[in-house]
């Protein structure tokens, strides 16, 4: 064959690698992630000259080779930005005063207040370590995808089970609402179908998303949840009764514990429990018919545990989509001592200083808070304020204009509806403090989600205010 006729083997074998690289990079669901180390040069600078450009599905740096050390980060010295981050509020509206007041370092206890936002939380740490308390104390940690890795409130988690006991995972999903729903203490794995439906991403028409915001339906699948470390002594069926429903049986290490008939005349939230005998390591859940469910409680019968319900992409408009009544008696039921909410970074991108949206935004924050204190009337309620964002402008990466705007109107609806407040905001520095954070490794490129290092650094101030919280209400309650 003469050599001009050789084409025709080489042009399809070229088609065929094409092919299988597009094949391999939709398959791997981040395109850009192998697009970049495609064309990635064999050398890079060892220091970068700047902040490189945002990812748009970036997340927490893993820095896996970081020892995973459960004592505090050094305190800034005295008089710095951290001072004052949490101010608690009397539930009948009164000014707020800091954490941990009562030794009188930080501003006056008004004595004509009954009862501040955060004595909920406190009163359940106290009972706990006096051994008075006949379960875990709870945190349920509402956020978006800055919550949702779980970098922040896994932290959290296990400070508070190093200070109190290993309370469990607590609420975890079955099917986690996205790819970047995370929780440090299991693992999870699924066969078979599932639908799955969240209230910032792929909505249900009937508004109904149990406690965490995101709900899943099977008829034949199964999902295997293994804890990371420990063992569980009860475990708790989140699901949704409806007419032809089918079941939901759990076993713990091979050994059924719960055998759940989902069926209802309307639908309805629907738990169901069970104790362990000698506690499990591994639960399993299987469905036949249909079958739709919410998550799964794990928990022990004293310690701590920080539930992990942020959901990726969710703004403050989002929790709307919960139905408020559904959302009400799920909240009610879980019974949370303290309830965290931590949203903003989505609302950051889009919104400026002086958009209508802006100025709405506090009175859609307080009717999110209005549920939790109707739902939670005894529990503490802490908003906690997005961190400080950056944004490529003229060779610079100065902080998004609207975010002391947020900032603000965060602080005064959790005011408004008597809830405590955390500005992480002041307290990594304020404006411009996102730069600085990511020349440091403390935050990622897309100026929004921590690396390893900023997420425990802010886990541990959160956790070392809310144990100054409680020695000041352990000191004016004696």
């Amino acid at each position: 064959m003469p050599p001009s006729d050789r084409s025709w083997t080489v042009m399809p074998a070229l088609a065929w690698f094409a092919g299988f690289v597009v094949v391999g990079l939709v398959a791997t669901d981040d395109v850009q992630a192998l697009a970049d180390r495609l064309v990635q040069k064999r050398e890079t600078p060892t220091t970068p000259a700047g902040p490189i450009a945002p990812r748009a599905t970036a997340i927490a740096e893993n820095d896996s080779d970081e020892p995973a050390a459960t004592a505090p980060l050094p305190p800034p010295p005295p008089g710095s930005h951290d001072a004052g981050a949490l101010t608690d509020a009397c539930s009948d509206g009164r000014d707020q005063r800091a954490a941990g007041s009562a030794d009188g370092r930080r501003g006056a206890i008004d004595p004509k207040c009954a009862s501040w936002a955060m004595d909920g939380f406190y009163r359940a740490v106290d009972q706990a370590k006096h051994g008075a308390l006949s379960r875990p104390v709870r945190v349920s940690w509402y956020g978006d995808s800055v919550v949702a890795t779980d970098a922040i409130p896994g932290r959290l988690r296990s400070r508070l089970q190093a200070e109190l006991g290993d309370g469990g995972p607590g609420f975890v999903y079955i099917v986690p609402p996205h790819r970047f729903n995370e929780h440090e203490a299991i693992t999870r794995s699924q066969s078979g179908t599932w639908y799955t439906h969240a209230i910032s991403t792929m909505q249900i028409p009937d508004g109904l998303y149990g406690p965490g915001g995101s709900t899943t339906e099977s008829s034949d699948g199964r999902s295997v949840i293994k804890l990371v470390g420990g063992k569980v002594d009860h475990a708790e069926l989140y699901y949704l009764t409806q007419p032809k429903g089918g079941t939901a049986t759990v076993t713990a290490d091979g050994s059924d514990v719960l055998a759940v008939d989902t069926s209802g005349d309307a639908r309805a939230p629907g738990w169901a429990g069970a104790a362990i005998a000698g506690g499990a390591s591994k639960l399993e859940i299987a469905t036949k018919g249909r079958s739709r469910l919410f998550g799964l409680d794990l928990e022990n019968a004293r310690g701590a545990v920080v539930d992990n319900l942020g959901v990726v992409s969710v703004n403050v408009k989002s929790f709307a989509n919960n139905d408020p009544d559904h959302w009400k008696a799920e909240l009610a039921h879980r019974g949370a001592d303290l309830i965290m909410i931590m949203i903003g970074a989505n609302e950051a991108e889009w919104l400026g200083p002086h958009d209508q949206d802006t100025k709405a935004y506090q009175a859609h924050y307080e009717q999110v808070l209005a549920i939790v204190r109707a739902a939670r009337p005894d529990a503490a309620c802490l908003v906690v304020s997005p961190t400080d964002q950056a944004e490529a402008k003229d060779g610079a990466y100065p902080s998004r204009p609207v975010m002391p705007v947020l900032v603000a109107a965060q602080a005064a609806a959790a005011k408004s509806q008597g809830c405590a407040f955390y500005s992480t905001y002041a307290w990594m520095g304020g404006r411009g403090s996102a730069a600085k954070w990511f020349a440091k490794g403390w935050v990622s490129s897309d100026f929004q989600h921590l690396s390893k290092k900023g997420a425990d650094k802010l886990a541990d101030a959160v956790f070392d205010a809310l144990m100054a919280g409680y020695q000041g209400y352990a000191a004016r309650t004696k």
